[in-house]
């Protein structure tokens, strides 16, 4: 390419402006519109076909973000085999030629890239690479997020390549991604707090120094100490948190650096649904789905569980609230269900999250079991995704006798997994079974709002007002080697955790459970802390070790009247490479710490 030459019959190129792996970028003239200068990025896609398709239709995508604080992108043209996307041209320079600032003019520009990102996730689109280089200023002092190069519509792709290559710039690229997580939209809100941090401090969050450094501080969550935040310090926590799930949201953010700023900047708007979409992939089929969402307050940092039975505040579009209170077997409609059989329903089973129901009928019976969780990456199911109304619906038809379905809330991030099961020579239709309850869950839900709350309180002694993180210290947990001891997973409701090894692809998930009173056959009988645990072994899966260890026994307040226990369960997940022996050595040593820190019943 050179000078003077025209592209897409429309626009002469002037000078270039920079060139890399991903494209080639030239200031250029719109000859169709009095000669108004535009960037132009030459996206390369080496005659691949499907390549060049993919960048016109991300293109198009975000030509549809209209925003004073994006770069705005105007069309889209073929030349050559290769696609050159349209883009406004910035009189200005990047932040990262900026220098440092004040506290101030950092919160304020930050507050301008925040309403600039939420309206960009608004259309379901995550940038992937925020970084000072990547934001322009205007001659007028306006951040301009820029370079959306390897943008993507939001889906849950894995971040690292076969090559160990990491999507994002090291230093600024969220401690998920590094791990080989999932990138979702809190992924660009810690980039957006890292380009904050280099303002008033001149660094990244993790300093300087090569690729590899970088990512390894990343990885261990070793940032630099601030020195020059000021007010912006806490706000800044917020925005760097480890665990994606605790950072602050970005219409949040918005707001607070923007008080901060003294500035309030737009965002993408009070009655803007958020698109939120993702790539599912199964054995046999694709879908990518857009799932309708919104923009909500978030409940405030801190002790947020209100009294069983009582309804917590809720959005208009939160139909979980506060998810200890929110009853599981509320879901269930019997009466669509006893068209297949007499129900019941079994809440002293399974774990807080999760409710059984069964239903019996001539020929035998099926059970149901509901199970609510919470993810910002992969919901748990493959499978094609349909929708009903403002919820969507994973199948998968399962094995002969089981079958499964998943309801997608509409703030992307709660599901309910359904599955049926039917007895050894059942012969009913057990998907019809499981659509039938999916769908009156739909309608229960659009007709009546929120989940239903718990309509009667637990035992005080109950795992149930525990929280399963914090039965493992840093103490505890140095006895599981390379773990990231300060980047638990939490589950639903706080009753499930999981621990990575930074070192290994060792897990260990720790989760509260209500089943049958033990059995001699159930394994190896341990006695920890003076409480009866099982050595179960690979009761579960192979290449995995169960440690359970038995908190309390109780009778349940069904009409059986039958003896439940409840357990806390260690399961430590290797591979099938793995000595058992040397799983369940750490299972039980951590079973151990977890029995000593349980309260007395």
């Amino acid at each position: 390419m050179r000078a003077g030459q025209v592209v897409g019959d429309r626009y002469r190129l002037e000078e270039r402006l920079g060139s890399g792996s991903q494209g080639q970028v030239w200031r250029a003239a719109d000859l169709r519109l009095r000669e108004r200068s535009v960037a132009l990025k030459r996206a390369l896609s080496g005659g691949d076909a499907a390549a060049a398709s993919k960048v016109r239709r991300e293109a198009e995508v975000l030509a549809s973000v209209n925003h004073p604080n994006v770069v705005t992108v105007y069309d889209a043209v073929e030349e050559d085999g290769d696609w050159w996307i349209v883009m406004e041209y910035v009189q200005g320079r990047t932040l990262a030629d900026t220098g440092t600032v004040t506290v101030e003019t950092a919160a304020r520009y930050g507050a301008q890239l925040a309403g600039g990102l939420e309206a960009v996730h608004a259309k379901g689109i995550l940038h992937r690479d925020i970084k000072p280089a990547n934001v322009m200023v205007t001659e007028q002092g306006h951040a301009k997020l820029a370079d959306f190069g390897i943008a993507r519509q939001v889906h849950a792709e894995p971040t690292l390549t076969g090559t160990g290559a990491v999507t994002g710039t090291p230093g600024y690229v969220a401690p998920e991604v590094v791990r080989g997580g999932k990138f979702t939209p809190a992924a660009d809100v810690f980039s957006l707090g890292a380009t904050v941090f280099h303002l008033v401090e001149g660094t990244s969050p993790f300093g300087e120094g090569n690729a590899h450094s970088l990512l390894w501080r990343t990885a261990q969550g070793e940032r630099v100490e601030s020195k020059r935040a000021g007010a912006l310090a806490p706000l800044l926590d917020r925005l760097l948190q480890t665990d994606p799930k605790r950072r602050i949201k970005i219409h949040e953010a918005r707001v607070e650096l923007g008080r901060i700023g003294g500035e309030t900047a737009p965002g993408a708007g009070r009655a803007v649904r958020l698109r939120r979409s993702w790539l599912w992939s199964g054995a046999t089929a694709a879908a990518l789905v857009l799932l309708a969402a919104a923009v909500w307050n978030v409940l405030p940092e801190g002790d947020n569980k209100a009294p069983q039975g009582e309804a917590a505040e809720l959005d208009p579009w939160d139909f979980i609230g506060d998810p200890t209170t929110a009853d599981p077997c509320a879901l269930y409609d019997e009466a669509a269900l006893n068209a297949y059989g007499s129900t019941e329903i079994d809440t002293d089973d399974g774990a807080f999250e999760a409710c059984d129901l069964r239903i019996e009928n001539e020929t035998g019976g099926v059970d149901l079991n509901l199970y609510l969780y919470e993810t910002n990456g992969d919901p748990n199911q493959d499978g094609p995704v349909t929708m009903d109304g403002e919820f969507g619906i994973i199948s998968d038809e399962g094995a002969h006798d089981e079958c499964v379905r998943t309801l997608v809330f509409p703030d992307g991030e709660h599901f309910a997994e359904m599955l049926a099961k039917q007895d050894p020579g059942e012969d009913s239709d057990v998907c019809a079974v499981i659509d039938t309850a999916a769908a009156a869950a739909v309608a229960r839900l659009t007709e009546e709002g929120p989940v239903a709350r718990r309509e009667h309180e637990e035992d005080p002694a109950s795992l149930f007002h525990l929280d399963a993180c914090g039965l493992l210290d840093d103490e505890a947990l140095e006895q599981f080697p390379g773990v990231a001891a300060d980047d638990p997973i939490e589950g639903f409701g706080d009753w499930t955790c999981q621990w990575v090894s930074t070192t290994s692809t060792t897990k260990v998930r720790l989760l509260f459970d209500r089943d049958d009173p033990p059995e001699a056959d159930d394994g190896e009988r341990l006695t920890l802390d003076g409480r009866v645990a099982y050595d179960e072994g690979e009761h579960w899966d192979s290449g995995t070790c169960l440690i359970s260890v038995i908190h309390r026994q109780f009778t349940s307040a069904g009409p059986d009247r039958e003896i439940t226990a409840e357990y806390v369960r260690i399961l430590v997940i290797g591979n099938e490479d793995d000595r058992p022996e040397n799983l369940c050595d750490l299972g039980v040593a951590l079973a151990r710490s977890a029995a000593e820190a349980l309260p007395d019943t």
